[in-house]
């Protein structure tokens, strides 16, 4: 760990009663340093980017390792019965963590660094409260309309999602890890997940809110990464999102990860994230 870092971790919780348990990387020294305010991918725990946390405080940065529903430290347990989707996270965690974020760093600007679903709901957050957030990192985030992946992994698109959200509902949730696809979820964030991929709008049967207009009138600095190789956020995906942001001064940037870097592009990042990490770095001192 950086001597000059203070890690701590802090129960963080949304006003519908969910908590999580959050981990703080502070400068002392240095306490207005940028705070990146990192959010996992779907099924994935806020501990896997331990090692990118570790890159962005050498590089200066003050870093939050958020916690998605029903993943991780979050007290809300996947199984059947249990039902949250994109409304609850969007409406109650984002907002309890930013806030909290903000507490915790008063004279710090604050960033998110969203990956995958992570960021996508980071944007519909944004688009909600745009003040509490000085710009956005988005790395592989796409839009998952399935017209964003080529001809015919487009159809499976369509049809795999379509069917993983009928199996949740039937089976009381989506047990990813038992099927080995991502991690175990609520049966709505697939419902929601689906209705995305067939509509390409963030109007989703969870949430009573049409984040399209709100997505339009977004006036952040945003940094949209695509990952060369990435068949879960392809550049016509990820474009699929930053397209939606049409108020926001958008850059976008292909990272491209080393030839031994083991496992999926879309994970392999978070270890081989040092042109990431510089990359950001000049984003948020331009900002």
């Amino acid at each position: 760990m950086n001597p000059s870092t203070e890690v701590t971790t802090r129960t963080v919780r949304a006003e519908d009663g969910a908590t999580a348990r959050v981990r703080f990387h502070r400068r002392p020294r240095d306490p207005s340093a940028p705070v990146l305010v990192c959010m996992p991918a779907m099924g994935t725990r806020a501990v896997s980017y331990t090692p990118l946390a570790e890159g962005l405080v050498r590089a200066g940065f003050q870093v939050v390792l958020g916690e998605l529903r029903g993943q991780g430290t979050s007290s809300v347990r996947v199984r059947r019965g249990v039902r949250y989707g994109y409304h609850e996270m969007v409406a109650y965690d984002y907002p309890a963590l930013f806030r909290a974020v903000a507490a915790a760093f008063p004279g710090a600007p604050r960033f998110l660094l969203g990956h995958s679903l992570g960021g996508q709901l980071g944007a519909l957050y944004l688009s909600q409260e745009p003040h509490m957030a000085a710009g956005a990192v988005l790395v592989g985030a796409p839009s998952c309309h399935y017209r964003g992946w080529p001809f015919p992994q487009s159809l499976g698109m369509l049809a795999g999602f379509r069917l993983a959200a009928a199996f949740s509902s039937a089976y009381g949730y989506f047990p990813g890890r038992r099927i080995g696809v991502l991690g175990d979820d609520s049966a709505q964030v697939l419902r929601d997940m689906a209705t995305q991929v067939r509509t390409g709008r963030y109007r989703v049967p969870s949430s009573p809110v049409d984040f399209e207009p709100s997505l339009a009138g977004l006036d952040l600095p945003v940094l949209a990464v695509t990952v060369k190789g990435d068949a879960m956020a392809p550049p016509a995906g990820v474009r699929g999102l930053s397209d939606k942001l049409t108020s926001a001064r958008v850059t976008h940037w292909e990272l491209v990860l080393g030839e031994g870097v083991p496992g999926s592009r879309h994970y392999g990042w978070i270890r081989d994230h040092a042109s990431l990490v510089d990359r950001v770095r000049t984003f948020v001192d331009l900002v």
